[in-house]
């Protein structure tokens, strides 16, 4: 009698770990992957190498079938959550974007070059370069031209606790990755300056991380409130600025042309300014704001913007060809399962 493939007990282990076959199958096993290939011996110690490569999973766990699937010890993270919130939630978001950065980061070719050490120098070199603004592609372009490379992750496994953003410093590398599924460029953009600010102010060891669950401007952490500092500094100037609407709440409309106005006249991002609206009027105010965000910009895709950033700036021959693939899945804008 012919023995079962390998790969049934596999997947019905993994999916205890809470990664489905179908998300094993579409995002961490190569196209060329066919089960079949496991009723080979070596061709399965190779499925079992490519899962451990890319979801960043322990190989001794899964060559033993006994085992439960573990993950990886990757270094110290911190952890900016709420405290109902375990640790243990975010556990594989963490671990793919750990990976997802890893591999980020040996694919970059530009040496890393240590960056300014204040929101203010970073803010006038993007504007000395000729920008009108410090918006999304420049802040992510001028990452990339530091060495600093920026993704955004979107394909995680099912009902996995998505965070807003993740710095990782990898081989003294610093390479930081969104999560937030916002279109919006305004919504990214202080997300990825409140990382950039967890860099400069040192906040992250040498292979070590930090995951922000939410990145909110009212929070009291220390380190959360210096990175939201390092932000609004970075986006609107010295000192950061508020914008308030003094009588009656303006329309969406009127909202996105005096945000188009506020930007020309003082070199600030319009969609920062609406979003700086909405938090100083409150949070009754975000429905205002989201709808002049449409205005600004009706077809943004933010996530689209950073991932052909990050396509073109990342040197794929430095990578196997799977790990390539798996990169650009994981990036990938749409539904993980």
């Amino acid at each position: 009698m012919a023995q079962a493939n390998p790969m049934s007990r596999l997947y019905a282990r993994l999916s205890q770990a809470g990664l489905t076959r179908q998300y094993v199958r579409n995002t961490a096993l190569p196209s060329w992957w066919d089960d079949e290939i496991a009723s080979n011996p070596a061709g399965y110690a190779q499925g079992l190498l490519l899962l451990a490569r890319h979801l960043g999973l322990d190989l001794k766990s899964l060559q033993d079938d006994a085992s439960p699937v573990r993950l990886r010890e990757f270094g110290v993270c911190k952890y900016k959550k709420r405290d109902a919130v375990s640790v243990d939630d975010f556990a594989m978001c963490r671990t793919l974007a750990t990976r997802a950065a890893q591999l980020a980061a040996e694919a970059t070719a530009v040496s890393y070059q240590p960056l300014p050490g204040t929101a203010t120098d970073i803010r006038q070199a993007i504007l000395d370069a000729g920008a009108k603004w410090v918006g999304l592609r420049e802040l992510v372009e001028y990452c990339w031209s530091a060495g600093v490379p920026v993704l955004h992750l979107d394909h995680f496994p099912k009902n996995a606790l998505r965070p807003d953003g993740f710095a990782a410093r990898v081989s003294g590398r610093p390479v930081i990755v969104l999560c937030v599924l916002k279109r919006q460029p305004a919504w990214q953009l202080f997300i990825l300056a409140h990382e950039l600010g967890h860099m400069v102010h040192g906040h992250i060891a040498n292979e070590g991380s930090l995951l922000d669950e939410r990145v909110d401007a009212s929070s009291q952490d220390a380190e959360e409130r210096e990175a939201n500092e390092f932000a609004a500094e970075l986006l609107t100037g010295t000192p950061p600025r508020r914008f308030r609407a003094s009588g009656r709440w303006p329309n969406a409309e009127a909202l996105a042309e005096d945000a188009r106005q506020i930007g020309r006249q003082q070199m600030i991002d319009p969609g920062h300014v609406v979003l700086n609206y909405a938090y100083s009027m409150g949070k009754d105010f975000y429905a205002v704001a989201n709808a002049a965000l449409a205005r600004l910009d009706p077809n943004a895709n933010a996530v689209d913007t950073v991932r052909s950033i990050m396509a073109d700036r990342l040197d794929w021959s430095r990578l196997p060809e799977d790990s390539s693939e798996f990169l650009m899945r994981v990036t990938r804008h749409g539904p993980t399962e």
